[in-house]
């Protein structure tokens, strides 16, 4: 199902012959470096993508994840999505292919979100959570208007913050 588009993406529910595209997405030195995945062969991917195939965007299940596409349907990253109702936040994460990287497609798809988001649940705050070596992802997070609230020791993660609509 088709969610949100961008100029260059769409966003997309994740499909089964996504395996072994998201594979060498999340096997990538690069794009493992500041993720916790723990298991990434292509059984656990399997697994995953089976588990979230059905996944409707801003509803309030708690995880949700989802396909970043090419306008062909070429997987260009991953989007995690996370409704914390006793945090009353919804927490972002997205990794982006390395084909893909440096060239705008995370800030574009992102700033899709946060805007459909903000209009589905004001009354939420926004949220990233970011290793503090990811100064690529620090930069983008506070492009798209979040704010630093604090650095957390137990997740190894600054946390930043879009607070909920007034």
């Amino acid at each position: 199902m088709l969610f949100l588009k961008t100029d260059r993406l769409q966003l997309t529910n994740l499909r089964r012959g996504d395996t072994a595209a998201l594979v060498a997405i999340r096997q990538n030195p690069d794009c493992a470096r500041y993720q916790r995945w723990s298991d990434t062969t292509p059984d656990a991917i399997d697994a995953y993508i089976a588990r979230h195939t059905l996944d409707q965007f801003l509803s309030r299940a708690e995880e949700q994840h989802y396909a970043l596409r090419t306008p062909d349907g070429t997987l260009a990253g991953e989007l995690s999505y996370f409704d914390n109702p006793k945090d009353c936040c919804i927490t972002l994460g997205i990794t982006v292919a390395p084909a893909y990287q440096r060239q705008g497609y995370a800030h574009e798809m992102l700033s899709a979100v946060v805007e459909a988001a903000r209009a589905r649940h004001p009354q939420l705050e926004i949220v990233a959570l970011i290793d503090r070596e990811n100064e690529p992802s620090l930069r983008l997070f506070q492009k798209l208007g979040f704010t630093e609230e604090c650095y957390a020791d137990s997740i190894g993660s600054y946390i930043y913050v879009i607070p909920a609509a007034q």
